[in-house]
């Protein structure tokens, strides 16, 4: 299974999400940012992809794509290799706007696209970006919503699955547990859309 990561809106957890599941569940990964990090932190499992390349190549395991806060003659290639666009967004009105644009751009590929709105503490929110969406693209959108998490940003920091540090014990372990869980989850959901 191919999964590409993208939204034209930078810092909402693209790299993140790619991490955790290339650390976490063996994916490989490809990085389409030429200011990310996610090929220096996990050099034997991601390939940084230069800018000025025109072409990816259909990989032959498990890959993630990870795309920077921009559009790239790529992307179409990515989409085309994958079998679902995971789209994360932070859900506020600042953000909002630039996930659109990367809905619009993604939609005509007619490829399931699966909406991860990361750091989210009201529900209303999510419900009212849902609506925006829906009514933007004229279909319905699944929400896997992320919220707001010390323990993934920690996993980052410490390179590594927050699977991993959850069977660490002390006074964290519960929140890198319900972390862990989340990420679980998210990878279960992804599953689901495998040779749709």
């Amino acid at each position: 299974m191919n999964i590409t990561i993208v939204n034209f809106k930078g810092g909402v957890g693209k790299s993140m999400i790619a991490h955790q599941l290339i650390s976490g569940f063996g994916f490989n990964g490809y990085e389409i940012d030429p200011y990310g990090s996610l090929s220096d932190r996990l050099p034997e499992r991601v390939i940084r992809v230069d800018i000025h390349q025109k072409s990816i190549e259909e990989p032959q395991q498990e890959t993630i794509f990870d795309f920077g806060g921009f559009d790239d003659i790529k992307l179409d290639q990515a989409i085309t290799y994958s079998d679902l666009i995971v789209i994360p967004f932070i859900p506020t009105l600042e953000t909002i706007q630039g996930t659109v644009d990367t809905l619009v751009r993604v939609a005509s590929a007619n490829k399931p696209i699966l909406m991860v709105p990361n750091m989210s503490q009201k529900e209303n929110d999510i419900n009212d970006a849902k609506f925006v969406f829906e009514e933007t693209l004229g279909f319905e959108i699944e929400m896997f919503p992320i919220p707001m998490s010390v323990a993934l940003q920690t996993a980052i920091n410490e390179n590594c699955a927050v699977g991993e540090l959850s069977k660490q014990g002390g006074i964290k372990a519960y929140a890198y547990k319900k972390s862990s869980k989340i990420i679980d989850d998210l990878h279960n959901k992804i599953r689901e859309y495998e040779n749709c």
